[in-house]
């Protein structure tokens, strides 16, 4: 390559760096308490969401942040119509679009079920006889659909996922304890529903690895950044 044609190609490119530096970060995220909430008029708050702003203003860099619903969070990132997503649990799907910082807030799948219902979700013949669920687009509906479970629900919405469990439509679903014991509470239904603990799976924050290649000084600041806003800290 000519020296003249490198060096149009490396202008070029930090001018792009530079451009995209400049620009707010486009991310974006469900409606889920405690991690990400908004209000009416527009008040954006939550355990992750307060993590993610605060390591991003210490790394210098600007964000936007758009509610929108959990599957077509996903689908704009793998576009590039946005530059990344959050609270995510990390899981080989997501990694291939994307790179996971983290953790943001901490998390712990659980198995929910009625009361009255006697399946053992550690028995060994559960994911045989259960039907099971969990909201459409999570890193808990892959993990079941890769685990070989009987998926009779995937609702768009997480705080769905109480509802059809409660309506008998699934025998258990999984779901983020934090998010799932807020919506209990909220719905009064602490006496009909039990839980076991599934896994622990911390947050965190998925970047576009087209957005992280242009930003290597974001990318080298992020993590500790991340570990100084972790919740509780």
């Amino acid at each position: 390559m000519p020296a003249t044609v490198r060096i149009i190609s490396l202008i070029a490119s930090l001018l792009w760096a530079g451009q995209l530096a400049a620009r707010p970060l486009l991310l974006l995220t469900q409606q889920q308490a405690p991690y990400a909430m908004q209000q009416p008029d527009g008040r954006q708050y939550g355990l992750a969401l307060q993590a993610v702003r605060c390591a991003l203003q210490r790394s210098g860099q600007s964000v936007v942040i758009r509610f929108v619903s959990w599957s077509r969070a996903q689908r704009l990132v793998e576009s590039g119509a946005a530059d990344g997503y959050f609270p995510a649990s990390r899981n080989p799907q997501r990694d291939v679009h994307a790179q996971w910082f983290g953790p943001a807030a901490p998390q712990e799948w659980r198995w929910y079920l009625r009361r009255d219902n006697p399946l053992d979700p550690a028995a060994p013949d559960f994911a045989q006889r259960a039907r099971v669920g969990a909201y459409a687009g999570s890193n808990m509906q892959q993990w079941l659909l890769d685990h070989g479970y009987r998926i009779s629900v995937s609702p768009p919405e997480h705080d769905q996922i109480l509802d059809v469990l409660l309506a008998g439509r699934a025998d258990a679903v999984v779901a983020a304890n934090l998010a799932m014991e807020a919506l209990i509470a909220k719905r009064g239904v602490a006496s009909r529903v039990r839980s076991v603990l599934l896994q622990d799976k911390p947050l965190g924050l998925y970047l576009a690895h087209d957005y992280v290649r242009q930003q290597p000084q974001l990318v080298a600041s992020l993590p500790q950044a991340m570990r100084q806003c972790y919740p509780g800290r």
